[in-house]
């Protein structure tokens, strides 16, 4: 970044963390062992914390996750930590940073495709072309949501950003809120305060971001 012969500018695509978990449980397989990783690479100097009902691993076998649920909600903590830490370096960037950085909300790329694309066009000073428009446009108004993991496909926006309202029980969206209310928070993601919340699609969880 202070490379002077470097005009180097960092596009950060963001999404809901909740919305995160719920993809990484519906991989759960094939993400187990990188979720253990995650899991590991966390500093040990660092209090961890607790599972909400420390008595029950979210998403056991009765609900058919077994373990790999347990340990992808669990790479939350570390991720959104990390996510944290990058978040509050942008809040009050460095010189060489200022000007230089770019927070997206895949929330708002879905929802407003054109304009957050010319947004992030505009941002390294380049025009988006009307084919890029067009495809933007069509990857966000697609004909359904897949539930197959490690996909790219059209997916219907709105469905999309819900999912994991549906597919998180509620006790794993409070674990992940618990996990990631430093970033929610800045990124303007909501918290739920009840299952009813979370079932009522009509209201939106998304506001104006800090950053």
């Amino acid at each position: 970044m202070r490379d002077p012969t470097l005009d180097l500018k960092v596009i950060h695509l963001v999404r809901d963390p909740r919305a995160v978990a719920s993809s990484r449980i519906r991989s759960r397989h094939g993400l187990i062992r990188e979720s253990l990783q995650v899991v590991r690479s966390r500093d040990p100097h660092i209090h961890r914390m607790p599972f909400l009902d420390a008595g029950h691993k979210l998403g056991g076998k009765k609900e058919g996750g077994g373990g790999s649920d347990y340990h992808a909600l669990g790479a939350m903590e570390v991720i959104c930590s990390s996510m944290a830490k990058t978040l509050q370096t942008a809040l009050h960037p460095p010189d060489w940073l200022q000007g230089n950085y770019m927070a997206v909300r895949y929330e708002d790329l879905v929802v407003e495709p054109i304009k957050t694309l010319r947004q992030v066009y505009g941002f390294v000073n380049l025009a988006v072309s009307p084919e890029m428009e067009k495809f933007a446009l069509n990857m966000t108004s697609g004909p359904g949501y897949s539930s197959k993991p490690f996909v790219v496909s059209a997916r219907n926006a709105t469905q999309a950003l819900s999912a994991w309202r549906t597919a998180l029980s509620y006790q794993q969206i409070k674990q992940v809120e618990e996990y990631c209310h430093q970033p929610m928070a800045l990124l303007g993601y909501e918290r739920v305060g009840s299952p009813e919340e979370v079932k009522d699609l009509g209201r939106t969880l998304l506001r104006k971001p800090r950053l």
